[in-house]
């Protein structure tokens, strides 16, 4: 802080930033985002918690000021951060872990699936995980010693029967939509935040948002 400005508590407990990390703190955020998923999900005649998810990472790339926590994805060649999720069937976040890119999915995918252990309560039907090659190992086991349900491997890509052609896996494509809708957001575009927590945060506003959305809809 320049030496004419008060103190940084001071500083930074101004509206409405108090509130940004009072909610994050408190979990306020995840209060929210869980409360969101299950009336949409309701809407639609689902179960309130589901019973498959589906879990993917993407490399984003850091700016200036996000010089903490941040790592050299090297089968992307992105220097940044890497944004984990966990998602339904439906695309709706279920958790998220914002960590340095040059961890190994195989590695970091334990740190957004403890977010389930702290919240396992909130998902007593969970029974099957989805994810890529790129998750093989000894995640199996640890899935299903920490969380009593299991690890499915799916291709990124199935082929069609009658042309031929190439197409995402089904449920491959639900996880990308779901990073596609957080594109859109100016604040996500890049990782502009110094602390991870806050990245998460704002991840999850993000779906807040879409949440809002579709109720209305």
């Amino acid at each position: 802080m320049p030496d004419n400005f008060p103190p940084w508590q001071t500083v930074y407990w101004r509206p409405p930033l108090r509130y940004f990390r009072k909610w994050s703190n408190e979990g306020v955020y995840d209060l929210i985002v869980s409360k969101l998923r299950e009336a949409q999900r309701k809407g639609l005649g689902k179960e309130q918690t589901p019973s498959a998810a589906i879990i993917d990472s993407q490399s984003v790339k850091n700016t200036s000021f996000s010089t903490k926590e941040v790592g050299v994805d090297g089968g992307k060649g992105i220097k940044g951060r890497k944004r984990h999720i966990l998602t339904d069937t439906l695309g709706n976040l279920l958790a998220v872990k914002v960590h340095p890119a040059n961890i190994h999915d195989s590695k970091s995918a334990q740190l957004v699936l403890a977010k389930m252990i702290e919240n396992s309560v909130e998902f007593p039907r969970l029974k099957k995980i989805f994810a890529d090659k790129g998750y093989r190992g000894h995640l199996f086991n640890w899935v299903k010693k920490h969380l009593k349900c299991q690890l499915e491997i799916v291709k990124t890509y199935s082929k069609l029967a009658n042309n031929g052609k190439m197409m995402v896996s089904p449920k491959r494509w639900v996880v990308e939509r779901s990073f596609a809708w957080v594109n859109h957001y100016r604040r996500l575009s890049k990782d502009f935040e110094r602390l991870t927590d806050n990245s998460e945060s704002f991840v999850k506003i993000a779906f807040i948002k879409l949440f809002i959305k579709k109720l209305k809809t």
